[in-house]
């Protein structure tokens, strides 16, 4: 089992991560692109080599992304239509994410088994998200989802604070 934990940096333009170990050492960093479409992230190791990326598909009516990891595509990240409560759909092999994506609290299942969780933090400054992977393999998936959510929620969060103020 691997305990990760997502930091997101609170200035920064460009949405960076430092994803750290339960040592608090940094394994990865992530950072998302500016101004460019679609949106995507890079999450690099140690090296700064990019080892996976999250790219939003545009031209989708709900937000859509890819996952590649060492450059295959591995995994689509689905928004689906609900009236209340967000809902995701991870579209990869035997792949199902069930939970709370409002709160950010879920859990990633391969064919009834548990591969991963994730948990936000809410008393930390900035968002902080602890992920846990029974398989060191499914870490960067789980590192994927989370920059793709945390993403569409933040989204969401600044089309509601602009539609509110332009009143």
């Amino acid at each position: 089992m691997r305990k990760l934990y997502l930091d997101q940096k609170i200035w920064s333009v460009r949405e960076k991560f430092t994803i750290y170990d339960d040592r608090e050492r940094p394994v990865y960093r992530a950072q998302g692109s500016l101004f460019k479409i679609p949106k995507h992230f890079d999450i690099f190791d140690l090296q700064d080599h990019v080892v996976a990326s999250v790219t939003k598909q545009p031209l989708h009516w709900l937000p859509r992304f890819d996952l590649k990891i060492g450059g295959q595509p591995v995994a689509t990240i689905q928004k689906q239509f609900s009236l209340f409560k967000p809902r995701y759909d991870l579209v990869a092999a035997g792949l199902t994410v069930t939970g709370d994506f409002w709160d950010m609290n879920f859990t990633v299942s391969r064919r009834g088994q548990v591969v991963g969780t994730v948990a936000k933090r809410w008393f930390s400054v900035g968002d902080k998200y602890e992920i846990t992977s029974q398989d060191d393999t499914d870490s960067l998936l789980l590192v994927g989802l989370v920059l793709a959510i945390d993403y569409v929620k933040r989204q969401a969060q600044a089309a509601a604070n602009s539609s509110s103020t332009g009143n």
